[in-house]
């Protein structure tokens, strides 16, 4: 039978080629019965081994299972199997009047009588391309095939289709999200809460010295903080970056102006921003999609954000100076 399979270009799974069957194979045998064509059996004088859990043999578990999953089959029934030497025939009684008992329902569907292993080869022939053409199959698929599958009219619409969708998630990668047009963002002012030390100068020693703690407050925009967050995200993102960094940078200058016209003749140092408003700062820089968690936890410009940087960094047509 495999030498007429294999001469009809056919590729056989044949189980008597694996090892012998058991509970945990049966899985695998039905995952071959699926992934081929065509199911052909052939009964002789052996019912085969039987599974403890059905009390079926495992040839008609697999022909009952090729049958229930739409499988095109076709079987060959020894013509005289009570002429077959003793070693080729069940010695048990309960084993033939299952034997028999499987005959009758293979010959409820298409089946061929063979008497000797040349004829069960010409009607395997026979049987197997009347079958091709009743029931067509993809069969094995070479690989030059599947080259030229990737050229078909199908497979290029697809690529176009996949080209469009991947250019519109480009451009909405850079776009703003519709809820951030409720948010207050651009030039729209943000206090800032932050503390830093004030010291005064020793005359007899002409030192500063530390004198107390202040707590205050700037003024600044979403621009100017996110304009200093996102240079220092795109340049500097390592496990080392906190956001009060850049935050502190902003607001520290514009404290130190207000701070010196109140008290000129003093020092401020060791500025930190308040924990509610550095939170405050990046939820809504989150919220407005300009930076974002990686998946190590760590922020990230975002690629609307890096688009955004750029045009608020960048240097126009006509400008001499960044800005």
């Amino acid at each position: 039978m495999m030498q007429a399979l294999l001469e009809l270009e056919c590729m056989p799974a044949g189980m008597e080629l694996f090892p012998a069957a058991n509970d945990t194979q049966w899985e695998w045998i039905k995952r071959v019965i699926d992934e081929s064509d065509y199911y052909a059996v052939i009964l002789a004088g052996r019912y085969g081994t039987i599974s403890k859990e059905t009390g079926l043999s495992y040839t008609e578990m697999e022909y009952r299972y090729a049958v229930e999953s739409g499988k095109p089959v076709v079987a060959f029934l020894h013509a005289q199997p009570d002429t077959l030497p003793a070693k080729h025939v069940e010695a048990q009684a309960h084993k033939r009047k299952k034997l028999d008992e499987f005959r009758g329902l293979v010959q409820t569907r298409l089946c061929k009588f063979y008497s000797s292993p040349s004829d069960l080869g010409a009607k395997v022939s026979r049987s197997i391309t009347q079958l091709r053409k009743q029931h067509p199959r993809p069969g094995w698929v070479r690989a030059e095939a599947l080259r030229d599958m990737l050229t078909s009219d199908d497979v290029l619409a697809l690529r176009k289709e996949n080209d469009e969708l991947r250019a519109r998630l480009e451009r909405l990668a850079i776009e703003a999200p519709d809820a951030s047009k409720r948010l207050a963002q651009g030039d729209d002012d943000i206090e800032i809460d932050y503390l830093c030390t004030h010291e005064k100068l020793n005359d007899a020693t002409g030192r500063f010295k530390k004198h107390e703690q202040i707590y205050g407050t700037v003024i600044t925009t979403w621009n100017c903080l996110f304009k200093r967050i996102g240079a220092e995200l795109i340049s500097n993102n390592t496990q080392w970056w906190h956001p009060s960094n850049p935050i502190v940078a902003v607001l520290e200058p514009i404290a130190q102006i207000e701070l010196t016209e109140e008290f000129p003749d003093d020092r401020f140092t060791s500025f930190k921003v308040v924990t509610a408003s550095m939170d405050t700062v990046m939820t809504q820089l989150r919220a407005l999609g300009l930076i974002r968690l990686d998946k190590n936890k760590r922020w990230e410009v975002t690629p609307y954000g890096d688009n955004y940087l750029t045009s608020l960094l960048g240097v126009q047509k006509g400008d001499t100076r960044p800005k």
